[in-house]
């Protein structure tokens, strides 16, 4: 348990020195992407690559760790 949440810290640290290079690991950005989060948040949702409840998740998670 205690790797997992080291892991999650350092995901974090990750994100945010370099979100758009952290998210294009994971998901398909085009170049030029905008770096405003909302705009990144509604870009992967109307591309179909995450869920509205896959956000919902994620904004959750925000509240728990920025604590």
């Amino acid at each position: 348990m205690m790797n997992n949440i080291a892991d999650m810290m350092t995901m974090l640290q990750q994100i945010k020195a370099d979100p758009i290079g952290m998210l294009s690991k994971r998901f398909n950005l085009p170049q030029g992407i905008s770096k405003n989060p909302q705009e990144l948040l509604q870009y992967l949702l109307n591309s179909g690559q995450v869920s509205q409840g896959q956000i919902d998740q994620a904004m959750q998670m925000k509240k728990f760790f920025m604590k």
